[in-house]
C-alpha cells in the first residue's frame, strides 16, 4: 500500500505546499503553546512545518518521500534550523516513543488513504501523542470547491485529478466534511471544526500561476492516467484548454475548499 502511495506522489504537490505554507496551518495556531512538542506527518517540503515552529517548543516533520525530506532539510539549512527538524519515515510505523508529542498535524494527507491505512495511521498518531494531546487535520472536500465560470473542462480536470487517486470509497471526495466523524470513530474527541478556502484567483498574478500549475499537473499526470485507462487524450485536451478559457475571464474564481478539525486524545494513559 505504501509503495503505491509513494509512486503516486506528484511533484506538483511539493510545488503547491511551497507556496501555501502560512494559510495551511493558520487554524491550528490558536491551539498551540510554547511548551508543545509537535509532529507534522506528511510534511512535504517542510514549508508548513516551519510556519508552526515559532509557536511551539519543537516540531518534527516526517514524510515517506526522500525528495520531500531533502527539500525540507534545505529549508533547515537556509533558515538556520532552530527548533524544527525532519525525518524520513512511514506514518504507519513512526520511529518515536509512545506519548512523545503534545500535538500531531496532518495536512492534505488522510484524504488519500484507504480505510486500513487510515486506521493504522491514526492509531500510530494516537500512540505517539501524550494523554490529552491534540490531533489536527486539514483536508480536501471536492464538493465544497467554488468555480466561476463553471466550464465543463474545469470539472473534467478536477475529475481527472480525482481519478488519479483511485479512491475505492465514493465518500472519499467528501472526506473533509467527515473528518470529525472519522476521528471520533478512531478514538479521538473533536473539539473544533471549521473550513477555509485556498484562493487560486485573488489577483491576476495568482490566476496566471493557477493556470500554469494546473496545466503542468495535467501534462505530468496525463500519460500516467492514459496508461492506466483512466483518461482519454480528448479529456486531457479539454481540461488544459478550459484553464486557458477560465484565465481569460477577468472575474474568474477558483476557491478550493479545505475542511479543518482539531481533536483531543483521551487524558487517560493507554
Amino acid at each position: 500500500m505504501m509503495e503505491l502511495k509513494r509512486a503516486r506522489y506528484d511533484s506538483s504537490i511539493l510545488s503547491f505546499q511551497q507556496k501555501r505554507g502560512q494559510e495551511s496551518s493558520a487554524f491550528l495556531i490558536p491551539f498551540l503553546r510554547a511548551d508543545m512538542r509537535l509532529l507534522d506527518v506528511g510534511c512535504g517540503p517542510g514549508t508548513i512545518t516551519a510556519t508552526m515552529a515559532p509557536h511551539v517548543k519543537s516540531v518534527v516533520g516526517v514524510d515517506i518521500q526522500a525528495r520531500s525530506i531533502a527539500a525540507a532539510n534545505e529549508l533547515v539549512g537556509s533558515e538556520g534550523g532552530g527548533n524544527f527538524s525532519f525525518v524520513e519515515a512511514d506514518m504507519t510505523a513512526l520511529p518515536f516513543a509512545a506519548g512523545e508529542f503534545d500535538a500531531v498535524f496532518f495536512h492534505a494527507v488522510l484524504y488519500h488513504l484507504d480505510t486500513p491505512t487510515l486506521t493504522k495511521t491514526l492509531s500510530e498518531a494516537k500512540r505517539v501523542l501524550c494523554p490529552g494531546g491534540l490531533l489536527a487535520t486539514r483536508d480536501a472536500d471536492v464538493g465544497g470547491n467554488v468555480l466561476y465560470p463553471d466550464l465543463p473542462g474545469l470539472r473534467t480536470s478536477l475529475d481527472l485529478w480525482q481519478r488519479w487517486y483511485e479512491h475505492d470509497e465514493p465518500d472519499a471526495i467528501n472526506f473533509g466534511r467527515r473528518q470529525g466523524e472519522i476521528l471520533r470513530a478512531n478514538g479521538f474527541l473533536p473539539i473544533w471544526t471549521g473550513a477555509s478556502f485556498v484562493n487560486h484567483s485573488m489577483d491576476d498574478e495568482t490566476r496566471r500561476e493557477t493556470i500554469e500549475d494546473a496545466k503542468q499537473s495535467l501534462k505530468s499526470l496525463g500519460p500516467k492516467l492514459m496508461e492506466k485507462g483512466l483518461a482519454t487524450q480528448l479529456e486531457l485536451a479539454e481540461a488544459v484548454t478550459a484553464w486557458d478559457a477560465w484565465g481569460n475571464k477577468p472575474d474568474a474564481l477558483y476557491l478550493r475548499c479545505r475542511c479543518e478539525c482539531v481533536a483531543r486524545k483521551s487524558s487517560i494513559s493507554g
